[in-house]
């Protein structure tokens, strides 16, 4: 027992032990010091970013994620080919279908948007003249849409869209054809019956 305690002393009493002790637990204080740096560091950083939260909406169906409407939910490119559509479907309607075409018509917009537009267009006389003539009518595209102006309306983001457009309206006797730009303002909208998080907001269709 003697000779293990005097090996002991002997060993503590080492300077190269002693220096390696030495070393190690300056090695070991630094490893706790960086370990400790960054875990402040994280929880700093936590604290200064925190995560953006997520909504979701669920509507029996399934379950669609929500994005602020600040914040586009899809590219120019996007927006400009779904103004385009939306934008066209009111204007291809024909005599005998156009209380469905009109209905699917009216998805893409909001109901301001839509009342104001259908209001409008009774205003022409043109449905009247469609229904009474049984006429078939469609549109299309001139050239492509374009995104004059971006602004943030009641704290949703908003387009401002413009596109030429024909329509062409016909039956057995007659062929009438009219050119129109559509000036259209497409918001985001969270509406869970706006399941694209877009919506027409206003559309004015000025005659060229």
């Amino acid at each position: 027992m003697q000779n293990e305690h005097a090996a002991i002393n002997r060993r503590l009493s080492d300077p190269d032990f002693q220096a390696s002790l030495l070393s190690r637990s300056i090695g070991l204080a630094l490893g706790l010091s960086l370990l400790t740096t960054a875990f402040i560091a994280h929880d700093v950083y936590l604290w200064t970013h925190p995560p953006t939260p997520k909504y979701f909406v669920i509507d029996g169906r399934k379950t669609r994620e929500l994005t602020a409407l600040d914040t586009p939910i899809v590219d120019d490119a996007q927006l400009l080919d779904w103004s385009t559509r939306a934008a066209l479907a009111p204007y291809n309607i024909n005599y005998n279908d156009y209380p469905q075409q009109l209905s699917a018509a009216s998805r893409k917009f909001s109901k301001r948007g839509w009342n104001s537009f259908a209001t409008s267009v009774m205003d022409t006389k043109n449905f009247d003249t469609m229904k009474r003539s049984m006429l078939l009518c469609y549109a299309q595209a001139q050239r492509a849409a374009v995104i004059s102006d971006v602004a943030t309306i009641a704290g949703a983001l908003a387009y401002r869209i413009q596109v030429p457009i024909v329509q062409t309206c016909q039956n057995s006797q007659q062929n009438i054809t009219q050119t129109l730009v559509i000036k259209a303002l497409v918001t985001r909208t969270n509406d869970e019956d706006r399941p694209d998080g877009l919506e027409i907001e206003e559309l004015v269709a000025v005659r060229q």
